[in-house]
């Protein structure tokens, strides 16, 4: 019996993505975070009281290496299977697999975390809840719980990785995307201002200014270049890059070339993380972004990917997925 790639079984897939997350891991520097640690606190507005939720994972990272780890590899094992069940729960594809979740780990694996690994794992389960609560939040009546849900993950995530603010797009997107009502929207609204509201109310009861947090984080996102992390990669994570951004968008035109292969449901989901994939590489174009965020794009990329997997022959399908796993593994060594 040959075996099919495109149907493999969970516990295949599980395997396969901690493997890939003990590289991913394994392969991390924690020592560069310093340069990259001076220019945040340098971007720090005056009347900032309290340390913010990026510097605080990283120095949580420098007090316990090893216990700040294995948090980091449970986080992106979380994220893995969080995309993974999504794309089964919502049928995504037009045959049942759990492709999406060693995918992510290969995404991760082959585009890697340099330094502050615990604030990209974080930034990269937080954005994989935010896409299976809107998700959720498709549904017929009021979905207001799955909504708050999403746009609360949606609001955490500039926190713990600036670059990511773009990415709050995605909100109104989805409101109209999904067609949710005005009411919806105000709840959405409510969840993603909750974490920057609470973070400049515990400043301003520390003695600081009630805007400067949000000053901080405007400095942080147009602090360097546009592009300067595209340019300053080096060569194995600009090709991993490089050949998943091409892969997502051969499957981005296979799901356009039949776009009603498809339930409702999957359709609108896949439109939204298209739209998600788009927006993480505008994400990663801005001034701000650094070499940890580069994990963010294995959230859209492990929905998309298998979408090409799937309308891909079997011939071709398992040499591209064994190729992909060993240019990831190698991409991660070399960096």
């Amino acid at each position: 019996m040959k075996f099919d790639i495109t149907r493999q079984p969970l516990i295949p897939s599980f395997l396969t993505l901690a493997a890939l997350v003990v590289v991913t891991l394994v392969t991390a520097d924690p020592t560069v975070t310093a340069p990259a640690t001076a220019g945040e606190e340098a971007a720090l507005a005056e009347g900032v009281a309290i340390r913010m939720p990026r510097l605080l994972l990283v120095d949580a990272q420098a007090s316990w290496p090893t216990g700040t780890k294995l948090l980091a590899g449970l986080l992106l094992l979380v994220a893995g299977m969080v995309t993974g069940r999504m794309t089964i729960r919502h049928n995504l594809y037009s045959a049942a697999t759990c492709l999406a979740i060693p995918l992510f780990g290969i995404v991760a694996c082959g585009l890697g975390t340099r330094g502050e690994y615990l604030a990209a794992a974080g930034a990269a389960a937080l954005l994989a809840l935010a896409v299976k609560n809107f998700g959720r939040s498709f549904c017929n009546g009021y979905g207001f719980d799955a909504t708050f849900r999403a746009a609360f993950y949606l609001g955490l995530l500039p926190l713990i990785a600036p670059a990511a603010t773009p990415l709050l797009l995605m909100l109104p997107v989805a409101l109209v995307l999904f067609r949710r009502t005005l009411r919806e929207a105000a709840v959405a609204l409510a969840g993603v201002v909750l974490p920057h509201a609470a973070l400049c109310y515990l400043n301003w009861g520390a003695g600081g200014t009630l805007a400067a947090p949000l000053e901080s984080l405007g400095r942080l996102l147009v602090a360097g270049k546009p592009l300067d992390l595209l340019l300053s990669l080096p060569l194995p994570q600009q090709i991993a890059l490089g050949v998943t951004a091409l892969l997502c968008i051969a499957a981005l035109l296979l799901f356009l070339t039949d776009i009603y292969s498809v339930g409702t449901r999957p359709r609108f989901l896949l439109v939204f993380t298209i739209c998600t994939f788009l927006v993480t590489l505008l994400a990663l174009c801005a001034p701000a972004a650094t070499r940890d965020d580069l994990l963010l794009m294995a959230v859209p990329a492990a929905v998309l990917l298998p979408v090409l997997f799937v309308r891909t022959r079997r011939a071709i399908a398992l040499p591209l997925y064994l190729l992909l796993i060993a240019g990831a593994a190698a991409a991660a060594f070399l960096q």
